[in-house]
């Protein structure tokens, strides 16, 4: 139709009606152009809102988990205690039974930092990491996953040097599975232990490596309990920015 009065305008020289008509394609074609770029824009900003609510709900769940971790190192803790005092004193006491079984049994039982990586190695992959538009947020993100992975490091070394000293102290232990010792941490966790003590208090080799275990616990303890703040940190920065921009409690999408 526009090309047809064009035509027509031409053929009867109405040079003002030719130069309205390719104002009306010109204009036509920019409003178009900038329809497409709020369309884009559009799309971004809500994968950009899609993404920082994913992420946040990687972030909650790694510090529930890093939590949870703590707690049972807290745990084993206060059973290799519990197992270093009866080794000292050559004798467990009745009301500590369990506990000491419970701390021999789970020497070593230490989980890898925590960091669900779901949304960050999506980001990764797509090449998409500017889609988050705070440079801020992003900069802390890097700084977290160069924390985790560098406990993660440490954590290699001391698992290797963990079950050096483990493999000292299971030769003189037998484990069976018939009886259920309590573990809030570990359902329906099976490890009865048998032991002569008598032996165990007097091989101070095996009470050095409980003793080492010990310390490398309490180390891990202590690497992985600043995560939580800067996990609770993160998911501060995060919840303002979604609430400041889209009015959208992101904990609501848990």
């Amino acid at each position: 139709m526009i090309l047809q009065n064009i035509t027509r305008a031409i053929r009867e020289q109405n040079w003002f009606a030719v130069a309205l008509e390719f104002v009306i394609v010109i204009a036509g074609v920019v409003i178009g152009f900038q329809i497409n770029a709020w369309n884009e824009a559009r799309i971004e900003r809500a994968a950009e809102r899609d993404t920082l609510i994913r992420l946040y709900q990687d972030i909650d769940a790694s510090r529930t988990a890093q939590m949870r971790d703590i707690g049972h190192i807290e745990q084993q803790l206060a059973d290799q205690a519990i197992v270093l005092t009866a080794l000292e004193a050559c004798q467990v006491a009745p009301e500590d039974e369990l506990l000491f079984q419970r701390g021999i049994s789970t020497l070593g039982w230490i989980n890898p930092p925590r960091l669900n990586r779901r949304t960050i190695d999506e980001m990764l992959a797509s090449g998409r990491t500017q889609l988050i538009s705070n440079r801020f947020i992003l900069d802390e993100l890097a700084d977290i996953v160069a924390t985790v992975e560098w406990r993660a490091a440490a954590y290699d070394d001391t698992m290797n040097s963990m079950q050096n000293n483990r493999q000292r102290i299971e030769p003189h232990l037998r484990f069976g599975l018939d009886q259920v010792l309590e573990n809030p941490f570990v359902p329906d966790h099976r490890a009865r232990v048998d032991y002569d003590i008598a032996a165990l208090c007097e091989d101070d080799v095996l009470i050095n490596s409980i003793s080492s275990v010990s310390y490398m616990t309490y180390e891990r303890m202590a690497a992985y309990r600043p995560l939580i703040d800067i996990y609770g940190d993160f998911l501060a920065l995060i919840a303002g920015e979604v609430e400041a921009r889209w009015d959208v409690d992101p904990g609501s999408f848990q």
